[in-house]
């Protein structure tokens, strides 16, 4: 594929400056882009794709050489229609007319606001590399929604591009059948995206208006190579915790005092299986049919009296008709996964479930704040030392799945619809406790990592939560029952 396109291109003879505009105010630069635009031409001369979408198309240049090599293709180009990102006021005049002899149709739009490219499927989407480096990713991940070859044009005009680019693979390296970089000009990366995911349901949709349109996307893919703490679950088949995220909410549910525990989006079921496994009975519900599958597995090798204590239930943990009243109930990394209305109805539920003691426990990562307040910033300081980093800090599950991230003020103002008492801080879970003790700076709350939640109908002690989020230290004497000793000590080791 790639000796090919650059035989077709050091053969080829097209020259776009028999189209070109002679008032096009860089006109100055045509020379040094006959072989930038006869790269494109032998892309699709290699390609001959039927149907060509291009985002950014200016005065059409690219347009014309794509068409040249593939002229019965359908094309469709769409521009912002403005001055920023190397664009120009009303190119499509100019466009219009030199492909006029071609099926092309422009659009004046803003990508940036599409949730999906128009029209369906096309064979070849070229994306402009003139733009910021939020833009690159944005457009390259509607593209490989709609595409079976993607051409990133600007892949080596800047390192902003070259650094979202990068990052854009990483994330959707699955996806990929391969990827070609192909120096020059500007840099193209030729990207061939796998034929299963063309087309996919959801691929690209920035945000589904309810959590069921995301249900084919929790499955063992998920589970066992992205979710956090997937890493420790498959060294441990899930009958240990070590995840810092999971170990905070399992100290939390020290509160219940060891009363019944409903673990709402239990996933792979590692905090049901360490409360069945030390007698607390616990009925785990997900709406995954994976992620059930999974947490029952958890049990295989576990005694009779662990499997007892758990009860699964493949459902929707916003609609709850339960008999059992519970001392807590736990919505670790659950609420960011809902939708609003989807979300009032689980608090509504929970109240109506929850002992008066009761205490409901919630755990959402990423504290938005971090997003879109404290990253941005970092990004910042960064770029001003000569550095970069992404404009997305989302990982890929996280673009899918987390239709409702929460904010520590929007948390609290929800829960306290459904419970006259909650008490919401801030943290990461390797130091979960520490807002609770001290008072955080704007910048400790903007720059936190995890969100952490008590509601309930009885007074919470923010102590208490704290005491229950420290590891405890032995009781006086207690230490006398260990002892120490020195057995073997060699002298050489290989």
């Amino acid at each position: 594929m790639i000796e090919d396109i650059i035989e077709t291109a050091r053969a080829a003879d097209f020259d776009f400056r028999k189209s070109a505009n002679p008032s096009d105010p860089l006109r100055n630069l045509f020379e040094e882009w006959v072989p930038y635009y006869r790269l494109k031409y032998a892309v699709a001369k290699t390609l001959q794709p039927t149907s060509v979408l291009e985002i950014g198309v200016r005065f059409g240049y690219s347009a014309v050489a794509f068409l040249a090599a593939a002229p019965a293709a359908r094309f469709v180009g769409i521009d912002l229609n403005a001055e920023s990102f190397g664009g120009h006021v009303d190119p499509f005049q100019w466009a219009k007319q030199i492909t006029s002899i071609y099926d092309a149709q422009f659009i004046v739009a803003d990508t940036q606001q599409m949730e999906r490219l128009p029209g369906g499927v096309y064979d070849l989407i070229h994306v402009n590399g003139q733009q910021d480096g939020f833009g690159t990713f944005h457009d390259l991940r509607k593209a490989i929604a709609q595409a079976r070859w993607v051409l990133l044009d600007g892949y080596f005009w800047t390192r902003e591009n070259h650094t979202n680019a990068n990052d854009f693979l990483m994330k959707y390296k699955d996806v990929l059948e391969y990827v070609l970089a192909i120096p020059g000009y500007a840099g193209e990366l030729l990207l061939r995206v796998k034929d299963d995911y063309v087309g996919s349901n959801g691929a690209a949709a920035t945000g589904p208006v309810e959590s069921a349109q995301l249900t084919q996307f929790y499955d063992s893919s998920y589970y066992l190579t992205d979710c956090g703490g997937y890493r420790e679950f498959r060294q441990s088949g899930g009958q240990q915790v070590e995840d810092p995220r999971l170990l905070s909410l399992l100290m939390l549910t020290r509160l219940g005092q060891g009363g019944p525990v409903l673990d709402l989006g239990c996933g792979r079921g590692e905090l049901a299986f360490q409360l069945a496994a030390n007698g607390i009975p616990v009925t785990a519900i997900d709406y995954s049919p994976t992620a059930i599958e999974i947490a029952k597995g958890c049990f295989d090798e576990a005694s009779a009296a662990a499997r007892e204590k758990a009860t699964f239930i493949c459902g929707d943990a916003t609609d709850l008709q339960l008999p059992t009243r519970f001392a807590v109930a736990i919505a670790g990394d659950l609420i960011e996964h809902l939708a609003p209305e989807e979300l009032e109805r689980l608090y509504a539920s929970v109240a109506d479930l929850l002992m008066p003691n009761g205490v409901f426990v919630i755990h959402t990562a990423p504290n938005v704040w971090r997003y879109t307040r404290s990253y941005p910033r970092r990004r910042r300081e960064v770029r001003r030392l000569g550095g970069d980093m992404p404009a997305e800090p989302r990982t890929r599950y996280e673009l899918l799945m987390h239709i409702n991230e929460q904010s520590p003020t929007q948390l609290r103002r929800a829960l306290r619809r459904y419970f006259p008492h909650v008490l919401v801080w801030v943290g990461t879970p390797r130091n979960p406790a520490d807002h609770l003790t001290r008072r955080f700076s704007i910048g400790e709350l903007a720059g936190a990592s995890s969100i952490y939640a008590l509601a309930s109908h009885a007074r919470i002690d923010a102590g208490e939560a704290a005491v229950a989020l420290t590891s405890r230290p032995l009781p006086q004497g207690e230490h006398a029952k260990f002892r120490i000793a020195l057995v073997e000590c060699p002298d050489t080791v290989e």
